[in-house]
């Protein structure tokens, strides 16, 4: 499994966002891009989905921009990651991705169980780490410091 920049990019910037925004300032793209040293245009495609997903909120015009559409205890790492388009599979055989199309071997492989079971470990992973946990962790590191 590799993750593609979409869900590196996507990840970062919703925790931009997170840290910047509130309901009633939204944040625009180009000062994510800016903060994050990322691409405007390809933070437009991501924010797209993620808009889609109603995981953020857009607002048109002067001071127009994006928010977030739910609490942060509310977004899981994966529900960001599937948004734009991510799947945590590790394999080819993957249920996550065919669904519809099972691996033919999957009846007789013997190393498909320990495979799909190590995709689920790695999902069931994603699904319990909220965005509000990127906050506790920072602020526990700056108590340390």
């Amino acid at each position: 499994m590799r993750m593609t920049t979409r869900g590196l990019y996507g990840l970062k910037a919703i925790l931009t966002l997170a840290e910047l925004s509130d309901e009633h300032n939204p944040v625009s793209l180009q000062r994510i891009a800016q903060i994050e040293g990322l691409s405007s245009e390809f933070l437009q495609q991501i924010f797209y989905r993620l808009r889609k997903a109603g995981i953020v909120k857009a607002f048109r015009g002067p001071g127009g921009g994006f928010t977030l559409n739910k609490k942060l205890d509310e977004i899981s790492t994966y529900d960001v990651l599937f948004a734009v388009g991510e799947t945590l599979e590790i394999v080819p055989c993957s249920l996550e991705k065919n669904r519809k199309k099972a691996c033919p071997n999957c009846t007789f492989c013997d190393a498909g169980d320990f495979w799909l079971g190590m995709e689920q470990t790695i999902v069931e992973y994603a699904k319990s780490i909220y965005l509000s946990d990127f906050q506790h962790r920072a602020r526990a590191f700056l108590k340390q410091a």
